[in-house]
């Protein structure tokens, strides 16, 4: 018998990013292709009817989405879910369970007591703790129980805990990038509308106390399984890709066999990714900037030695300007990406920082609010200290609403000092005229004009009474 299995990013009252196990309200209702179903849609596809529904990009209500789901009949439903959107998704999942449906999600609120999460919520059946793993398909099988699962015994109704695999190199099935049909994904450094989302390698190997990545281990995909990923994109017409990877470069090789072997297909992809000034060496940005990569994305997270230090990201100021000042040199955009707000902020600090950003002379500079994200250290801090109550789980690290104060800041200075910083950065006269001149389409001029009003917008809608 047929198994139907939908792919569902549910709907919301706000644009939300869900996945990767990082959840956000999106500033400027920028949305790119949820990438845990992505990947989960080539495997899937190869034994099951597959459909994918993304009503958060198509900003379909609940009403309509399950008019959708119901004519579908689905019999398992994999749903992203996140800590930015928990009641919602909570809400609207319960919505959807039938005697024989089978629910699964993938997302950030699952990470920690997952366990514990799944006895309060028993109209879902399984956690998917790693969507790269090829077990989801045993779960659907009925066989033996995944390692990449937390799922109910169906006997004790009592969830059964598998340690988690982690391999230096994985395969998995062509994502199938054409079910993802969405007319209205976007993503802010892109240059032109076709763009795709690829992962290229999973988790992170470093350690930083504040992000949940490093708990998911880290592996990567071969070279060549990219190389025929992006073969398919070409024929499929896109002309951008963003590289999702937490971590572009983590593994250096293998990082500069891609871009060789980019520039040896004579790809015409324009790209963007994240990486880490400590790992951008003079070598690897120029096999970047020659293989079509235009915007590089880096944590500087604050301007305190001492924070830096305190947070495991293993680099100092100079660093970090030694490498703003190679992407300028190579002619890469960089965006600086900033933490305010973890326990050691002070009004100094925070000050340190926003000077900073001004410093770099970055392109762009995107400021988030630290929030005590499932399964960090920074949780446990925050939890030990009283900034937050254990059982505070909805949050939002791009600032629409602020989770916890600092040991010397509320969350009202806070969200103040956050709107300080986006307007001492963007609205230079100087900084807004180099901006316009380096747009190089009409399609980028439109984007930049939308995302830099709805940023603006957004400074007046920071709610600091989260609960």
């Amino acid at each position: 018998m047929t198994v139907n299995v939908l792919l569902l990013n549910p709907p919301g009252k706000r644009m939300y990013i869900r996945d990767y196990y990082c959840s956000k309200a999106s500033r400027t209702n920028y949305v790119f292709h949820p990438v845990d179903l992505l990947l989960l849609s080539g495997r899937l596809a190869q034994r099951y009817e597959v459909t994918v529904i993304d009503a958060n990009a198509d900003r379909l209500d609940a009403e309509r989405c399950v008019t959708l789901i119901d004519r579908l009949a689905p019999d398992v439903i994999v749903s992203m879910i996140g800590a930015v959107s928990l009641d919602e998704d909570v809400a609207f999942l319960e919505k959807l369970k039938k005697p024989a449906r089978r629910i699964v999600v993938s997302g950030d609120v699952v990470l920690e007591h997952t366990g514990e999460w799944l006895r309060q919520h028993d109209f879902i059946d399984a956690a998917l703790l790693d969507f790269t793993s090829e077990d989801i398909v045993a779960y659907i099988e009925g066989e033996t129980i995944p390692l990449e699962f937390v799922v109910r015994n169906a006997e004790t109704d009592q969830p059964m805990v598998r340690k988690r695999a982690v391999n230096l190199e994985f395969s998995l099935p062509l994502p199938r990038h054409d079910l993802f049909i969405s007319r209205h994904y976007r993503f802010p450094f892109a240059r032109h509308k076709e763009f795709a989302t690829v992962l290229t390698d999973y988790g992170c190997p470093y350690h930083c106390t504040f992000c949940n990545m490093s708990s998911l281990g880290y592996k990567y995909r071969p070279v060549t399984d990219i190389i025929e990923e992006l073969r398919l994109l070409r024929t499929l017409g896109r002309k951008e890709i963003f590289f999702i990877d937490q971590t572009f470069g983590a593994n250096r090789k293998r990082a500069l066999d891609l871009c060789g072997r980019m520039e040896q297909e004579r790809f015409t992809f324009g790209w963007s990714c994240f990486t880490r000034v400590d790992l951008l060496t003079e070598e690897l940005a120029a096999a970047m900037q020659g293989s079509g990569c235009h915007t590089v994305m880096l944590g500087v997270e604050t301007a305190s030695a001492a924070m830096l230090e305190a947070y495991g990201k293993g680099y100092t100021k100079a660093r970090i300007q030694d490498a703003f000042r190679l992407c300028k040199t190579l002619g890469l955009r960089t965006v600086a990406t900033f933490v305010l707000g973890l326990p050691e902020e002070t009004e100094d600090t925070a000050r340190e920082t926003i000077a900073f950003a001004r410093e770099l002379d970055c392109d762009f500079a995107s400021f988030n609010i630290a929030v005590p994200r499932m399964g960090t250290l920074l949780r446990q801090i925050a939890i030990q200290e009283g900034l937050i109550r254990p059982d505070i789980m909805m949050m939002d690290q791009a600032g629409s609403t602020i989770t916890m104060p600092s040991r010397h800041l509320t969350k009202a200075r806070l969200g103040e000092l956050r709107k300080q910083a986006i307007q001492s950065f963007y609205l230079r006269p100087g900084y807004l005229w180099k901006r316009l001149i380096r747009i190089s389409t009409l399609y980028e001029l439109r984007e930049q004009l939308f995302e830099g009003w709805a940023l603006l917008s957004s400074l007046w809608k920071i709610d600091e009474n989260t609960p």
